[in-house]
C-alpha cells in the first residue's frame, strides 16, 4: 500500500500546486450551468427533471478532462517507463492512480455542487444528503474503469478520442443509473426502488475495480 500512497501523495501535491485540472473542470462546468440556464426558460418542475442530467454532465466531462491530464503528465515526465520497472505489484499503481483520480473528481464535485444549487434554484433539505452516497458510488464506477482506460489510450496518438469511445459503452449504464437516482433524490420522497438502484452501482463498481485492479499488469507490460 505504501506505492499506491505514495502514487496519490504525488497526485495531489502536483494538483494543488498547479491547480491546473480543478481550475479548467470548475470554469469548465460553470459554462455548462451558465449556458443552459440561461437558454432554456422552463418551469420549476421540468427543471427539477433535467438538473440531475445536467449534473452529471458537468461531473462526467470534467472527469475526463482529469482522466486524460492524469496519465498524460506521467508520459510527459517520463514516468509511465518508471512506473513500470517499480518492484510492486500493478495493482498497487493502479491504486495509486486511481485514488489520486477519485479525490480531485470528488473534490470538484465538492466545489461545483453549491453553484448547481444556486444556478437551478433548488431547495436545500435533508434528503439531499442521500446524494452523497449517489455521487460517491457513481463517481468511484467512472474513475475506477476510466484510470485503467486512460493507461491504455495513453500511448495512442488520439487518446482523448480512444478513451471517450472505450469508455462510455462500458461506463453509461452507471451514468444512468446515477442521474436516475440523483433524480429521485432532488425530486422528493425516496421510492422503494432507490436502494436496490444504488445497490446495483455499487456491485458494478466492485466489478469494475476488481477486474482493474487485476488486469494492470498487463497494462504495464504492454
Amino acid at each position: 500500500m505504501r506505492a499506491a500512497f505514495s502514487i496519490l501523495q504525488k497526485d495531489l501535491r502536483m494538483e494543488f500546486r498547479s491547480k491546473e485540472s480543478l481550475l479548467a473542470m470548475w470554469i469548465f462546468s460553470l459554462l455548462i450551468f451558465v449556458i443552459f440556464n440561461f437558454t432554456f426558460e422552463v418551469s420549476r418542475l421540468v427543471m427539477l427533471e433535467i438538473a440531475p442530467g445536467l449534473l452529471w454532465v458537468a461531473f462526467i466531462f470534467s472527469g475526463m478532462f482529469g482522466l486524460n491530464h492524469s496519465f498524460a503528465v506521467e508520459k510527459e515526465n517520463g514516468n509511465l517507463r518508471s512506473m513500470a520497472l517499480m518492484p510492486v505489484e500493478g495493482g498497487q499503481i493502479y491504486l495509486g492512480k486511481f485514488l489520486s483520480v477519485t479525490c480531485i473528481m470528488l473534490l470538484f464535485e465538492i466545489l461545483i455542487f453549491p453553484i448547481f444549487i444556486i444556478f437551478y434554484d433548488l431547495q436545500i433539505s435533508m434528503q439531499m444528503l442521500m446524494l452523497i452516497p449517489v455521487v460517491l458510488a457513481g463517481t468511484i464506477g467512472f474513475t475506477s474503469l476510466g484510470t485503467i482506460l486512460s493507461a491504455i489510450a495513453v500511448h495512442t496518438r488520439n487518446q482523448q478520442i480512444l478513451l471517450s469511445l472505450l469508455l462510455w459503452p462500458l461506463v453509461s449504464p452507471i451514468i444512468i443509473w446515477s442521474v436516475t437516482l440523483s433524480g429521485m433524490v432532488l425530486g422528493g420522497d425516496l421510492p422503494a426502488s432507490f436502494y436496490s438502484l444504488l445497490t446495483r452501482v455499487v456491485a458494478f463498481d466492485v466489478i469494475f475495480f476488481t477486474i482493474s485492479y487485476m488486469l494492470f499488469d498487463f497494462i504495464l507490460e504492454d
